[in-house]
């Protein structure tokens, strides 16, 4: 029994994190948080003062003759001052809501930012873990509003506690046990709201993946990118339906919860109700002996359910501020996940070089059994043309991601100039690789914003912006758009232009050959162009990339042939080395692959 209160008691105190949500507040609205205490603090003195001032008054008029006007003006200086002090407690109380708005806007833009900046900063490894991404959604359903949410409760709370003790004294002169009475009235609901509280946390951190889940199917339903296949596989239906017994699911659950919790709130209610009026009936009763004054009287019948009311705020408040302050907790658990050190005190790359070299790395995805890469030796020397061909899941993108450093190896060394790119600064050693994936971004924006995402720091310059669509063979259709480079890539939004998915490729090849990288990464950067676009692109790369260093993956002979040295990779290890003419001149898996095509390419 001890045990169990002691493992409450240690739930209560890791859920209830106020220290660290006030700091959260304090840090996104510090001027507005101390306007909004004063404001309150002036609304809070001015209730009291009106509701002491409307005592006074009943109190002069129970004692005054009212036949005598000499009277009269004692009368209505009561009432003017019960009066002007009832304005002045509107007034502060219309500012007190806009300052509390201010402070909650404020507040919800910073944990929006701090979200964002928090999911930029995440390694990789983070976007391919399920667990990231229920913690995200968690975080994100916590909503950017709570923690200013608990500060306000929580200044609320203390309000009504302040009223509460006022009106509380008065009863002190009447029965001092009043006031105890409505509090043991009150706490059976408060226990049974924290309870449910916890159990809808427990639920909803248990369900998070099927709340994804959900999520996903509708996306499936909805959105423009499953739209085609959809429609052309008949699935509409049958996600829907998938998605129906979720979400039935998920709401039954969460129902029979709400009505566990209702039932018991009904009950506490009902003998807090009954208590209460009990209460009154006890003082109705007592006031035949004529032991209170008439102004007593109606200050306690107005006083009474006054304090009653206050009490049920307070517990409500006090479960508001639990149950807010469980969600959180969510927010808190994604800040405090690892990041990427992007302020790194390292060297930063400068040099216009770029040898890189892979020795003996190796690497295992997290929570995966086996290597996916093992004992990698290659190196692209600057200004060489460098390919890696391999069939599918022979570890050519994992490849990529240790060369932008997306991954570190689990063991083995990558080297820029012979120097473990460890020491560099992140950020800058980035700067100086630029990749087309193979599942690259369509962004929804203009072709001219399109390409000078690959380089934001760089001086704008319209004509180099041209020259890489033109590397890339982007031009000949960006320029007989409505608006040229500035038309709206995309139907996404509104004057949005349709683009093709070669286009669009393209448009990622421009990127990279805007960027200033002394190195260009090309996964499978031409899978989606007709065979004479391609040809055209790497007939002439060299002459392209103006010298640049390259690595090149494709599947595509006419892609891979004019490299200046070829790395074929096999089961996550490099099974060949060569040139074009000396692998084909092999066996092995290069030879398979491109034998015949080279063949055929001759003929023609």
């Amino acid at each position: 029994m001890v045990q169990t209160i002691i493992q409450k008691i240690r739930i209560l105190r890791t859920n209830l994190n106020i220290k660290r949500t006030l700091t959260l507040v304090w840090s996104a609205a510090k001027s507005w948080m101390i306007i909004s205490l004063v404001m309150i603090l002036a609304e809070t003195i001015l209730f009291l003062g009106s509701f002491y001032a409307l005592k006074i008054l009943i109190d002069k008029i129970s004692k005054t003759d009212l036949l005598n006007k000499d009277h009269e003006f004692v009368i209505l200086k009561y009432v003017i001052i019960a009066g002007a002090i009832a304005v002045l407690y509107a007034i502060a109380r219309a500012m007190s809501v806009h300052t509390t708005e201010v402070q909650a806007t404020k507040v919800a833009n910073y944990i929006d930012e701090k979200i964002h900046h928090t999911a930029i900063q995440m390694d990789l490894s983070y976007y391919e873990s399920p667990e990231y991404f229920d913690i995200l959604k968690r975080a994100k359903d916590a909503g950017a509003d709570r923690p200013n949410l608990v500060v306000t409760t929580m200044i609320e709370i203390i309000k009504n506690i302040l009223n509460l003790c006022a009106v509380g004294s008065l009863f002190v002169t009447i029965n001092w046990l009043l006031l105890p009475l409505l509090v043991l009235f009150i706490l059976p609901t408060l226990f049974v709201r924290i309870y449910f509280a916890d159990k809808q946390n427990t639920w909803r951190i248990r369900h998070t993946a099927l709340e994804r889940k959900s999520a996903y199917l509708s996306n499936l339903i909805t959105s423009d990118q499953a739209a085609k296949e959809i429609r052309s596989f008949n699935l509409g239906y049958y996600f829907k339906d998938l998605y129906r017994k979720i979400r039935l699911e998920v709401s039954d659950q969460k129902l029979k919860i709400s009505y566990r919790r209702t039932l018991n709130e009904i009950l506490t209610t009902s003998i807090a109700s009954i208590g209460f009026f009990t209460c009154i009936g006890y003082i109705s009763l007592g006031t035949v002996s004529g032991k209170t004054s008439i102004g007593d009287i109606v200050l306690f019948l107005m006083a009474f359910p006054q304090a009653y009311t206050l009490m049920q705020n307070i517990a409500s408040g006090i479960s508001i501020l639990y149950a807010n302050n469980i969600f959180i907790n969510s927010l808190f658990e994604l800040f405090d996940l690892q990041k990427e050190q992007f302020q790194e005190t390292k060297v930063k790359h400068s040099s216009l070089d770029t040898n890189i070299e892979l020795k003996e790395v190796c690497f295992t995805y997290p929570h995966a059994s086996s290597p996916t890469l093992n004992n990698i030796n290659l190196s692209v020397p600057s200004g060489k043309i460098v390919a890696i061909v391999g069939l599918n899941g022979a570890g050519k993108s994992t490849l990529i991601k240790l060369l932008c450093r997306l991954y570190e190896p689990n063991s083995g060394r990558i080297m820029l100039n012979n120097v473990n790119a460890n020491e560099f600064d992140l950020l800058s050693y980035r700067k100086h690789i630029s990749v087309v994936f193979q599942d690259f971004v369509k962004y929804n924006v203009s072709a001219e914003d399109n390409i000078k995402f690959g380089d934001l720091d760089k001086p704008y310059d319209k004509e180099e912006i041209i020259n890489a669509a033109q590397n890339s063979g982007a031009h000949h259709f960006i320029k007989n758009f409505p608006e040229g480079y500035n038309t709206m890539m995309g139907r996404l939004f509104d004057d949005g232009h349709e683009v093709s998915i070669g286009q669009w490729q393209k448009l990622a090849i421009a990127r990279s050959l805007y960027s200033n990288a002394n190195l260009l990464i090309f996964d499978e950067a031409t899978s989606a162009l007709d065979s004479i676009a391609e040809k055209e692109l790497f007939d002439t790369f060299r002459k392209r990339i103006n010298k640049r260093s390259a690595l090149i993956i494709s599947h595509r002979h006419s892609a891979v042939k004019h490299a200046d040295y070829i790395y074929v990779l096999s089961g996550g290890r490099i099974s060949q080395h060569g040139t074009d003419q000396e692998l084909l001149a092999q066996e092995g898996d290069y030879a398979r692959l491109f034998k015949e095509e080279s063949l055929n390419s001759s003929r023609i």
